[in-house]
């Protein structure tokens, strides 16, 4: 295969990878957030559970919730060519800290389809409780513990790893080692995850308003 061709084809994989993370994420997750409505969890096991995570997939269904976890998942290796496509743009491919760089950015695709999937069974167990007789929660409680500390390791680590990865990326190209304009280093993931904390935190202030 040329290598114009590898170059075309890996924009085309990590669009379309990113493309069915966006499907993904909001089948799994794209619900708003109403803790007072459940008040099981928002009252009554308020001090055993994350109210706002214990509240947000009560309303989808099994069907949809697997359907948001499973797309992303398994269509995350479409990531992998995006990543061997930024490499692509290092002027010396060669030198220690590039292959720190590119290994992290694998490290951290491979990492992303457990911590997605995750949350399908932290919904469910969720679900679980709040249709359950009571005699029932304190098992499914414990239950739920694991499966959330579950979703903080794996959820976490991907994160963590994503965003290092990124920076990492970012201070390649501000230094110019890259042949991209060092204005780019400021659109990487970790940058955009910074620009989207204002208006994350606006939105967690209107709802305790309207709360």
């Amino acid at each position: 295969m040329e290598y114009q061709t590898k170059i075309k084809w890996s924009f085309i994989s990590a669009i379309m990878a990113s493309i069915c993370w966006v499907i993904g994420d909001i089948a799994i997750a794209g619900f708003e957030i109403i803790p007072e409505k459940y008040p099981i969890f928002s009252e009554t096991y308020a001090d055993q559970v994350d109210v706002e995570f214990a509240v947000l997939m009560l309303e989808g269904s099994t069907q949809r919730l697997m359907f948001g976890a499973l797309i992303a998942a398994m269509t995350a290796i479409l990531f992998l060519p995006g990543v061997w496509l930024a490499y692509q743009y290092v002027k010396d491919r060669s030198k220690w800290y590039v292959w720190v760089t590119y290994f992290i950015l694998l490290l951290s695709v491979l990492l992303m389809p457990l911590g997605h999937a995750v949350f399908f069974y932290t919904g469910e167990i969720f679900k679980s409780i709040y249709n359950s007789p009571v005699a029932a929660h304190p098992y499914l409680l414990e239950t739920a513990a694991g499966f959330m500390q579950m979703l903080y390791i794996s959820w976490g680590t991907a994160i963590i790893v994503l965003l290092l990865g990124w920076f990492l990326f970012s201070v390649l190209v501000f230094l110019g080692k890259t042949t991209l304009p060092r204005w780019v280093g400021f659109i990487s993931p970790v940058f955009l995850t910074i620009y989207q904390a204002p208006s994350n935190l606006f939105y967690q202030l209107q709802l305790l308003r309207t709360g």
